[in-house]
Parts: structure tokens; sequence; C-alpha cells
């Protein structure tokens, strides 16, 4: 994904009026530093520069869970995440998901196949069993996903629950109670980023 990094100038000073123009300076890939004069080209990605791609991504992701009020532990890799998921997340990550879903605590239980009242008579440090550890973690990542696509979490939460044509005239939201449904609307969001009409 690529980062651009913006500098402003100021152009054209006829008759005292002043514009403000965006200038592209540098388009970096992955922590690139800028293109070399003499080749025309960008130098090669580190693997530095991927790992601290994918640390930034596993961070995003425990931003969405709540932070380091419910994930104490920084997650670094797909092992933490297994981890995470064998041993369970509290109850109150559950309110932080269900704000970047936009949804009410009510609609976040249906998709986690759980009454309302299960869910409210939990303590806030309780921990959810794995099933349910593992949909919230799934959902976490469609989210994360579906903010770095659309641009941030006002337009994915209107999209999510938005009809669409490619979803047979029913929201995003309908389809997240199941992994199939989720891997379907992460489909969907790959397509939208590819510019595919969906």
């Amino acid at each position: 994904m690529p980062y651009y990094l913006l500098r402003y100038r100021k152009i054209d000073r006829k008759e005292n009026m002043t514009k403000w123009r965006i200038i592209v300076k540098n388009v970096v890939y992955l922590g690139m530093k800028k293109k070399s004069s003499k080749s025309g080209t960008y130098p090669k990605a580190t693997p530095s520069s991927l790992v601290e791609e994918a640390a930034v991504q596993y961070e995003s992701l425990r931003v969405i869970l709540g932070g380091q009020k419910s994930l104490k532990k920084p997650l670094s890799g797909d092992f933490d995440l297994i981890a995470l998921t064998r041993k369970g997340i509290q109850k109150s990550t559950l309110k932080s998901l269900a704000l970047y879903l936009g949804v009410t605590m009510e609609t976040l239980s249906q998709l986690l196949h759980s009454s309302y009242r299960n869910i409210q008579r939990k303590d806030d440090h309780e921990l959810l069993d794995t099933l349910k550890t593992e949909k919230v973690l799934e959902l976490a990542a469609l989210a994360q996903r579906g903010i770095e696509v659309i641009g941030d979490k006002a337009s994915f939460t209107e999209w999510l629950k938005s009809p669409l044509l490619s979803l047979d005239n029913k929201t995003p939201l309908h389809f997240l109670d199941t992994s199939f449904g989720i891997q379907m609307v992460t489909k969907l969001l790959g397509r939208l980023e590819q510019g595919v009409y969906s």
C-alpha cells in the first residue's frame, strides 16, 4: 500500500493572491527512501521494512479490540493471535469492536450467536470462550481491512449498513454471523480496492 509524503508549496503570486497546491514529493512504498535520481527506480524493500508494516497492522488490530486496556500484551504475529484465541478475550473488547463496526451490543451478540442477556451478565474482565473469541478476532480483522480500503471508520460503518447489489440487495452486516460470510465480505472489499464495481 503506498504512502504519500505531501508538502505544500506556495504558487502563483499574481495580484497578491496566494494559491496552495499539494505537491507529491516522494512516493514511499514499505518504508523505502526516495527514488534514486540516476536509475529512476525505487530501492528494494528490506525485510525490516516488511516486518514494520506487519507490526503496524497487528497494532491497529489491537486498537480495534480496545487497546492496552483490553489486551495487555502487544500483538506481534499470528502466533499471538492463536494464543489469544485459545486463552480468550475479555468481554470489554466487545464494546470497542461494536463501536468500530457501528453496531449495538445486541446486534454484536447476534453476530456471535449468543443471547444479549448472556453477554450482559458477564463481568467486563471475564474471558469469552474460544469460538466467540475467534469470531471477534475475525470481525476485528474485517473492520481493520474495511477501514483500510474505504478510508475511515464512519464511511466503513455506513458501507456495512448499505444494501449492495452484489449481495442480493442485502447489507454486508447481514452476512457477518458466519465465517464464510466474513470471508465473502472481505473478498468484496478486495474487489472494491481493485476498482471492480460491486
